[in-house]
């Protein structure tokens, strides 16, 4: 009896040893799993973010621009899973006409949006990259018209985070394979405006970036379990059916009902819930514990039998959990050295601080490279701290962007190098697990020679390019501004026109080049002649004009006009030793006197200017009303 008690025993033990350890290695492997499918999605991300740059860049991406730079990162299963690159710009009911001309002007000439019909905003997928067949097909296609598509795409432009659809499958237009898939978005929203309330991000969208994946190559990239002995699948949403299932290891296998050998883990992937299965598959050569049991059985006659078994299954018990140990602790290197890699390599800055206090605990070499920086400067100092800050205000947003929301997108900040430089950078941050603590990575991209551009373009943009006064645009807002100004506090503001007197003759006398130095000359005088508030501008070849948004009375802007009018009268020395001599006549007009709106005050203003030339020139005149009678102006 005691050798039967015995067996029975042992039996029992090896029962619940085999489902324990079954259990652990079901459980390890799923994480790791897991843990691989999310990196693939981060890495999916990561490329369209770049994309994103580009198109947030401010300057127009044309096509050739846009598929020179889907060629260079090489797409590839091994690389993100991405299988091609789309840009979808958000097109108006009213753009539409002028965007289907556009489009066929590119010499698309059967161009249109699938489906047609009358909607207030559309998204058509205007380029596909890598170009293929395929992109012929989706060519036109409106994203915001089909629902899957929409949604992703709504909760990406409301979150200004990455969002993936549910379930794609192929239908006859939307050019994706047979077999299942998703799209990934990400939004692209006006530069330099403000993005921080769900109602800003909506007005200042301007599309999206898509990147269509298949789930057979997206899953082909992922470092492969053993699916000899495991079978993998993942179901999109939280019902497992044959509707939303995504991919299948086995597909020739019949699903199973569930089961104590199934193992499920729900998955949040850019905010999309994908359930993952994964079930251990019966191995026939093998030993079913129940063999083993009627083996202990048969051999538990002697109570020696049984305490040898008893060792071999202590000892076969042992060496299975170190080889399940080993193994999980090579899949969490792989993991770590794949962050670090990512970490390392990055041409961005990037830095972690934990969540709780700000403290640093990690940079890259590109935060080094970027702000001169070392590890050994900035490791348990508070983010808050560190010298790099130029405003107050960029950290007091950065802070309170992550308080708020917990992570940070976008925000343009002016950063202080370790030698003092100045650099700009686009700064974003996510909320992540570092080594057991919850910390933010901040990543911060190095703008300053775009920024640059930018800025040099938008001065162009409303500067003269001669002289480098305000243009008509600039003025003219300006002019509108200070109308406003002076009709809230009740004052007065006056307005100049002016044009040289004898330029043409020094045009045709030394030529152009010596004309344009001569206006340069000019424009420099009458810039030191009036204070820092008024402005100075050209509005024509040699005509300009002068906005005083303060004056007590006509008599002040007249004293202007003639400071201005006598610096003019001085020689120029334009050519090596001859003296070049020009006048001006002046028209100055009074706000409200002579005016209350920017066309009437700019018109009597002109006609003051146009008087005094008629009258002899070298003259300022203020605009005088002309009687029925008796037409005129007053001068000084």
């Amino acid at each position: 009896m005691l050798s039967l008690g015995t067996t029975w025993w042992l039996w029992q033990f090896e029962m619940r040893n085999a489902e324990i350890a079954q259990r652990a290695r079901a459980d390890a492997n799923v994480q790791i799993f897991a843990s691989r499918v999310e990196q693939r999605m981060r890495a999916e991300e990561q490329v369209l973010r770049g994309v994103q740059g580009l198109f947030s860049a401010g300057a127009p991406v044309g096509r050739e621009a846009f598929s020179r730079y889907v060629d260079a990162l090489q797409l590839g299963a091994d690389v993100s899973g991405v299988v091609g690159l789309g840009w979808a710009p958000l097109i108006s009911a009213a753009q539409l006409p002028a965007h289907v001309a556009e489009m066929r002007g590119l010499g698309y000439v059967g161009y249109t949006t699938v489906p047609q019909g009358v909607r207030a905003q559309y998204a058509p997928l205007v380029q596909l990259e890598p170009a293929s067949d395929t992109e012929l097909r989706s060519l036109g296609q409106d994203l915001l018209a089909e629902s899957t598509h929409r949604t992703a795409m709504e909760r990406a432009r409301d979150s200004g985070a990455a969002a993936i659809t549910g379930k794609l499958s192929r239908t006859p237009d939307n050019g994706l394979d047979a077999r299942a898939g998703f799209a990934m978005f990400l939004p692209v929203y006006q530069l330099g405006l403000s993005t921080n309330t769900v109602e800003a991000r909506q007005g200042h969208l301007l599309g999206w970036v898509v990147a269509p994946c298949l789930m057979h190559v997206w899953m082909a990239g992922l470092p492969a379990l053993d699916t000899r002995s495991m079978r993998v699948r993942i179901f999109d949403g939280v019902e497992l059916s044959k509707q939303s299932l995504l991919f299948d290891s086995s597909p020739t296998s019949l699903p199973p009902a569930p089961s104590s050998a199934e193992t499920l883990e729900y998955l949040q992937v850019a905010g999309r819930t994908w359930t993952l299965v994964m079930e251990e598959q019966t191995d026939a050569a093998a030993p079913a514990p129940h063999n083993k049991s009627q083996m202990i059985a048969r051999n538990g006659v002697f109570l020696s039998s049984v305490l040898a078994l008893l060792a071999w299954v202590l000892l076969s018990d042992r060496a299975r959990t170190v080889i399940m140990a080993t193994q999980m602790t090579n899949e969490l290197r792989e993991t770590k050295e794949h962050f670090e890699l990512i970490f390392d390599s990055s041409p961005d800055g990037m830095v972690v601080t934990q969540q709780a206090d700000g403290l640093v605990v990690d940079i890259n070499k590109g935060f080094t490279a970027m702000t001169g920086y070392e590890r050994g400067d900035v490791i348990s100092v508070s983010i808050g701290a560190l010298p790099i800050w130029k405003s107050v205000d960029d950290r007091r947003r950065y802070r309170k962007q992550l308080a708020e929301h917990q992570f940070c997108e976008n925000l343009e900040v002016a950063l202080v190098t370790k030698t003092g430089h100045t650099i700009i950078g686009i700064l974003s941050a996510q909320p992540a697990t570092f080594k057991g603590v919850a910390c933010f990575v901040g990543v911060v991209r190095d703008i300053t020679s775009r920024k640059a551009v930018e800025d040099r373009m938008a001065h162009m943009a409303q500067h003269d390019a001669l002289t480098g006064l305000p243009n008509r645009a600039l003025f003219d807002d300006r002019l509108k501004q200070a109308m406003v100004q002076a009709n809230r506090n009740g004052g007065r503001m006056a307005l100049l026109y002016l044009d040289l007197d004898h330029f043409k003759p020094v045009n045709d006398t030394w030529g152009h080049a010596v004309g344009d130095v001569l206006l340069k000359a000019v424009a420099q005088r009458m810039h030191d002649s009036v204070r820092a508030s008024d402005t100075v501008a050209r509005i024509g070849g040699d005509e300009f004009v002068v906005l005083l948004p303060s004056v007590h009375d006509a008599a002040d802007a007249l004293s202007v006009a003639e400071i201005i009018r006598q610096a003019l009268n001085q020689s120029f020395e334009i050519v090596a030793g001859t003296a070049v001599h020009i006048s001006s006549s002046t028209g100055v007009a009074i706000y409200p006197d002579h005016g209350r709106d920017e066309i009437t005050l700019s018109k009597n203003a002109d006609m003051a200017m146009y008087r005094s030339k008629q009258q002899g020139r070298n003259k300022v005149l203020l605009f005088d009303p002309p009687e029925p009678e008796n037409p005129g102006a007053t001068s000084i």
